[in-house]
């Protein structure tokens, strides 16, 4: 399927969980069904139309990630449908000036490079302050994937992991996360996992239950945990075979997802 193809096909689930919302009757949208759909609608956004339309969209692609996210995180539990209605909404005004870009052709194919973007630059500025070997891997990472005639992606791979691990390790030593109130040593590990250490950061911050949805503890959990798991899982193989470049695109999505809230960096 071609980018435009791919962006219609998001367009149509996009109509779909509006017309879901719609129906609701309830304040909230609880339904599981109501809210796997809108996580999977998140997620087709971010695995398979972001790197198409990411340059040629650079003007509106923070406010489309800031609303998909947003998507994800409400899926996770049941929250408010007017959360729902604000961001498809957003998405909305958004979708037909994508469809005109992609339309002119300028859109690149999975296999192209990816744009090193300005919240990737402030990330790395940001890592440069605090964990200088962690600014250094995430910006080698970025830089070899920018290379399309790579043979293998185990570089990158690698650094992209490091990154995010030594920057875990510097915001949340293993002393004071084995101190986090209800913290409990997972099986088989020898020490915090780099899930309890986001969950470690961002209680660390004050971000429980009764905040804003987007930022609830069930999220922080269940998503941007889950990346960080996602992320040592997925690199941890890289290492010991050929991976496919898309699982290291990934892998680099996933690490700037918790990265982006581990420094608290504003939107």
């Amino acid at each position: 399927m071609s980018a435009s193809d791919d962006w219609r096909a998001l367009g149509e689930e996009l109509e779909t969980l509006r017309k879901v919302v719609n129906a609701a009757r309830g304040v909230n949208i609880s339904a599981r069904e109501d809210r796997d759909l809108a996580s999977e609608t998140a997620q087709q956004y971010f695995r398979q139309n972001r790197g198409h339309i990411e340059p040629v969209a650079a003007e509106e692609l923070q406010a489309l990630d800031t609303s998909f996210q947003a998507i994800l995180t409400l899926s996770s539990s049941a929250n408010r449908k007017t959360s729902y209605v604000k961001h498809l909404k957003a998405i909305q005004k958004l979708y037909p000036r994508i469809t005109g870009k992609l339309a002119l052709g300028g859109a690149t194919s999975q296999n192209d490079k990816p744009v090193i973007s300005p919240d990737d630059q402030r990330i790395a500025s940001t890592l440069e302050g605090l964990v200088p070997n962690a600014a250094r891997s995430f910006k080698q990472a970025l830089i070899d994937l920018t290379d399309t005639k790579r043979i293998s992606y185990r570089g990158p791979a690698v650094e992209l992991r490091e990154a995010l691990r030594e920057t875990l390790d510097y915001l949340a030593p293993d002393k004071e996360v084995v101190e986090m109130t209800g913290y409990k040593q997972e099986p088989d590990t020898k020490g915090p996992t780099m899930k309890q250490k986001v969950r470690f950061i961002l209680r660390a911050r004050g971000m429980k239950d009764e905040t804003a949805p987007e930022q609830a503890a069930s999220a922080v959990e269940e998503i941007v945990g889950g990346f960080a798991r996602s992320v040592y899982t997925m690199s941890n193989t890289g290492t010991h075979g050929s991976k496919e470049r898309a699982d290291v695109l990934r892998i680099r999505r996933y690490v700037i997802v918790v990265l982006h809230d581990i420094l608290a960096l504003p939107e």
